[in-house]
């Protein structure tokens, strides 16, 4: 062969590698993550999860502690893991030898099986609504779960990161544009500690944007700014920001730099869009945020400060309908697929653009077709005595009615429907035992469906010892429910009738009040 034939092959083999090199990497870098939630009455099993994860092509999962049952399921699936030390596991993190055990039965006994990159240590311990409560708790965790990877002899290829929220940092009012990002000053010294640590260890920063809740904790906030294609911009001397997602990551960036390491590698831990429990949670806002979000992480985009590649895991995979709802009731739906993990809303998690359904769960089991309703006959119930109200908010209080309220998916139900709703979540999540749906009388279980418009009344799962969350509670008799007596601001359904809204009733009132009217 001559030369020149064989300086042009090899250009070519040189060229071909080149471009597979690109093309391969550009696939592995837009792997997108979800965040795999669990807290919920009835759980698909962790098999089925996952095979849903590999029918969507995600590549990676973030999870919130690191349950047996769940890493058995990932094991062989080649799904990239990040597991969790819960908060309340925090303490216990701060004696090194509790932190090796806990590598050894969560780490070192699954690492020939899953691929387990991170460890998540606490899960947003310095929110400002835990009044401090983990501040000095984070940091000797951290420090002992690393220190523990890396005597198991994985802490080259397994991280330890402390997922925080984007309260840890802000801009000064006097100066509110990402640039003059810093973090909180309570916060300050913790937050060096860890930055710095996370460095020296070659480990990223997590962090949690919701531009979902810009709009919820601010009727000021424009709307538009909360998504990818609005008009509403800021300008950072002469850097224009089009969207909050941009700006508030860039604030981060700031607040790294700040401390000396604006280049550390940043992972957007929980990002996405409820689809109920609110006015502005709901299937068409989540639609168009994903649809903006999307094809700006496979385009690798980056924002003003880092263009190029963002890790990002999507919050979140499934609704959970055991979640606290201290923040808001939309935290019970912050899934892209159901409870049951049929999809909500086309999304192309490709980032192509496509508007197509996800691939749902196969094989799912449901209880039987049936539902608890208000008995039409069962109008002689007392005023004086509120017996309708206090059966409905004891309904309420142990099981899910977060879909009723102001705006949501179920709130446009009279009062005879709200009823029908408590009475049948809490019917579905007894599994459906008789003795769930009576209310003194005031029930009855129908073989007719009856959902309304846009409101759809649930039936639960076939519950799985080894995949429901044991919140199943004891049935008591009516009397023992009203010698209870909880208090009424302990009730979801304070808040459950649209009529609130549309008469201008105080939240605080109760659905009580309405029933006797």
């Amino acid at each position: 062969m001559s030369n020149r034939r064989k300086q042009r092959t090899t250009a070519i083999i040189s060229l071909y590698i080149t471009i597979s090199t690109v093309y391969l990497n550009s696939r592995d870098v837009f792997a997108l993550g979800v965040n795999w939630g669990t807290m919920a009455t009835h759980q698909l099993p962790p098999k089925t999860v996952v095979q849903m994860l590999k029918d969507n092509n995600v590549k990676k999962v973030k999870l919130f502690d690191a349950d047996t049952n769940t890493m058995v399921a990932l094991a062989g699936s080649g799904i990239e893991v990040m597991v969790a030390i819960p908060n309340d596991q925090l303490k216990a993190m701060g004696s090194y030898n509790r932190a090796k055990d806990w590598v050894r039965r969560n780490i070192t006994r699954f690492n020939d099986d899953v691929k387990i990159k991170y460890v998540a240590v606490g899960n947003e311990p310095f929110l400002t609504a835990y009044n401090g409560s983990f501040i000095n708790l984070t940091y000797p965790a951290l420090f002992h779960i690393q220190k523990a990877l890396n005597e198991a002899g994985v802490g080259d290829f397994i991280k330890a990161t402390v997922p925080l929220n984007a309260d840890v940092y802000n801009s000064p009012p006097e100066n509110p544009v990402p640039s003059a990002g810093s973090f909180r000053q309570d916060i300050y010294e913790e937050m060096k500690l860890i930055v710095n640590f996370l460095a020296h260890n070659k480990a990223p920063f997590t962090v949690n944007i919701y531009p979902f809740l810009s709009l919820y904790l601010s009727s000021d906030f424009p709307f538009d700014y909360a998504f990818f294609n609005g008009q509403n911009t800021v300008s950072d001397n002469g850097v224009i920001y089009t969207n909050v997602f941009d700006a508030n990551f860039d604030t981060l960036l700031a607040s790294l730099r700040a401390l000396g390491h604006g280049d550390m590698t940043v992972i957007v831990g929980e990002v996405g869009w409820p689809t109920d429990g609110d006015k502005n949670a709901n299937i068409p806002n989540a639609e168009r945020f994903y649809s903006g979000l999307l094809p700006k992480l496979a385009g690798n985009k980056g924002t003003p400060m880092r263009p190029g590649y963002i890790e990002v895991y999507l919050f979140g995979f499934i609704d959970e309908d055991a979640k606290s709802i201290a923040p808001g009731n939309f935290e019970r739906h912050w899934g892209i697929f159901k409870y049951d993990g049929q999809p909500k809303f086309p999304a192309d998690l490709s980032g192509e653009g496509q508007k197509k359904m996800l691939n749902g769960a196969q094989s799912v089991q449901y209880l039987q077709n049936q539902w608890c309703m208000l008995n039409p006959n069962a109008h002689t119930f007392s005023n004086s005595t509120n017996q309708l109200g206090d059966n409905v908010n004891y309904a309420c209080t142990f099981s899910d009615c977060t879909a009723l309220g102001y705006g949501t998916s179920c709130g446009n139900l009279d009062e005879v429907g709200n009823a029908s709703y408590a009475f049948n979540m809490y019917f579905q999540v007894h599994d459906q035992k008789a003795e769930a749906c009576d209310f003194e009388g005031l029930a009855i279980i129908t073989t007719h469906n009856i959902s309304r418009e846009q409101c759809n009344f649930p039936i639960q799962l076939l519950s799985s010892s080894s995949s429901s969350l044991s919140l199943h509670l004891q049935l008591f008799p009516i009397f023992i429910i009203k010698s209870l007596k909880p208090k009424p601001e302990a009730f979801l359904s304070l808040i459950i009738s649209i009529r609130l809204a549309k008469e201008g009733i105080p939240k605080e009132q109760s659905f009580l009040t309405l029933c006797m009217e």
